[in-house]
């Protein structure tokens, strides 16, 4: 804590130097309560405030900063001087509680409104009245920093006998019961959604209560206003948003590959698909006058042009299948950590382990079946075997057969092939629409959700941190200082006659 020193008297007028000698201080903490009284409609009509100066180093004189009237002493007999908003206290190594009023302007505003049957009425009309009740609480924050508000948090609380009420209904917020009595409690949040600009945020500036009674009353209502919405211990939360957008990047180039190397198993299927039929035509063409060097070019052809086709592409094949297996882990990882976060954002916590896993499992196994059987497994297998033992027959045929037989032997067994490869085909291309679509509508839109949406909120939630932060003190605090604020709201109650 800074210390001042003598000629800092001299900077006072006269009457505030004879009671600050050499040695004055600033407080090294704030802790500020201010009291507002609200008529029935939350109209304030008194404001006190309760300052507590923490002297921790047990100072002898507290210099402090104030813009209250009307200061007192709470708790002892210390003396003090309030000149031009500046409190010097003679604090004899004691921590000082003073009050005083003020009409300043409070940073948060709460409205009320009351309907008896839907129509809107003064507490006064429908004290002792049956019906259906309304009550909405309204709270409007005033204190804005360019295109952000200060994150205040308003914590309301009050009671109904539970006789007296049926129905009782709060938005956000809940009801609790002994057996006798109710209790009321609810949290607002005005200016967060101005702040954040999230759709699911609108309303959370209001608390509704609604019941029906035989005889309206009302109990004392409560509002605990504090400029907390999380503590500064939380930030640390957001180091780890860098490390997900990391991760859903890698993500994405992973899942772009993928729709790649499916892509390319796609079109060499295309390709052997041709070759087969374009040597079922030369069968054709000369099947006429086929002979045995002929037949035996044709078993050659059929089945080096299969596995010749299928053998081009092992390479293409292989690393995409290697790239997909060798970034299943990462893979993984990205989706379990994404996962948590989506989860933790919708439901208010962590994800559990075994929701995360059956999300990973099932787009891990997904991937992974269609690309091993639906390309390589099958167009190996069939491309190989078909081809090299349909040829392999059709050629020991033709040496015994007719020349009559040769055309529709060899057309059979090239349509056999010509089946298998179709079959391996369609697989193809279902794997390449799954990957595409996976890619587009799942990947790519998580992909920017993380690196958009979920950043940019990110971002403005560290501002609201720092906004929070920012505001120690409603009516005034020393330079040095470090202050907390609490704002308690109340409406005194009404009773039926």
């Amino acid at each position: 804590m800074k210390k001042y020193q003598k000629n800092i008297i001299g900077l006072t007028i006269a009457g505030v130097a004879a009671l600050m000698p050499a040695g004055a201080t600033y407080a090294l903490t704030q802790d500020e309560t201010v009291y507002v009284k609200l008529g029935s409609n939350g109209t304030v009509y008194e404001t006190s405030v309760v300052e507590h100066l923490k002297n921790e180093k047990k100072d002898y004189q507290l210099f402090d900063k104030t813009t209250l009237r009307d200061v007192e002493n709470l708790n002892g007999f210390e003396s003090f001087v309030v000149e031009d908003g500046r409190v010097i206290w003679n604090a004899d190594g004691e921590d000082i509680y003073y009050r005083g009023k003020t009409q300043q302007e409070l940073p948060v505003q709460m409205s009320v409104t009351y309907k008896l049957n839907g129509e809107t009425k003064t507490l006064d009309e429908i004290v002792g009245k049956s019906g259906k009740i309304e009550v909405s609480y309204k709270f409007k924050n005033l204190s804005q920093v360019n295109e952000m508000y200060t994150p205040f948090v308003a914590a309301l609380t009050t009671t109904f006998k539970e006789s007296a009420v049926s129905g009782l209904n709060v938005s956000n917020g809940t009801v609790e019961s002994n057996g006798r009595t109710l209790a009321v409690a609810a949290v607002a949040a005005p200016g967060l959604y101005e702040s954040l600009g999230i759709e699911e945020l609108k309303g959370t500036d209001e608390i509704t209560l609604k019941f029906e009674t035989e005889k309206f009353e009302m109990n004392d209502v409560y509002a605990v206003v504090t400029p907390k919405l999380l503590d500064s211990e939380d930030l640390k939360v957001f180091a780890e948003l860098d490390t997900l957008s990391e991760s859903a990047n890698i993500l994405a180039s992973s899942s772009k590959q993928l729709v790649n190397g499916s892509t390319r198993l796609n079109t060499g299927l295309g390709e052997l698909r041709s070759g087969i039929i374009a040597a079922k035509q030369q069968v054709g063409a000369f099947a006429v006058n086929i002979d045995n060097a002929t037949m035996t070019q044709i078993k050659n052809v059929a089945a080096t042009s299969a596995e010749q086709a299928v053998e081009a592409k092992r390479a293409e094949v292989a690393a995409g299948v290697d790239l997909q297996l060798a970034s299943s882990a990462e893979l993984q990882s990205a989706l379990h950590l994404q996962a948590e976060v989506m989860c933790a954002q919708m439901a208010g916590g962590n994800c559990p382990d075994a929701q995360v896993q059956a999300v990973e499992a099932q787009l891990v196994a997904g991937v992974k079946k269609q690309l091993v059987e639906s390309s390589m497994a099958l167009a190996k297998q069939t491309a190989r075997e078909t081809a090299s033992t349909t040829a392999e027959q059709v050629a020991l045929q033709v040496a015994s057969a007719t020349q009559t037989k040769v055309v529709p032997v060899v057309s059979g067994a090239l349509d056999t092939i010509l089946n298998g490869v179709n079959q391996i085909a369609q697989g193809a291309r279902e794997l390449n629409a799954g990957m595409t679509k996976f890619d587009q509508e799942g990947i790519q839109p998580l992909t920017d959700f993380v690196n958009g949406k979920i950043k940019v909120t990110a971002n403005k939630v560290e501002k609201l941190m720092r906004l929070a932060d920012d505001y120690q003190s409603y009516a005034g605090i020393a330079d040095d200082a470090k202050g907390e604020t609490k704002f308690i709201l109340m409406i005194e109650g009404k009773k039926a006659e």
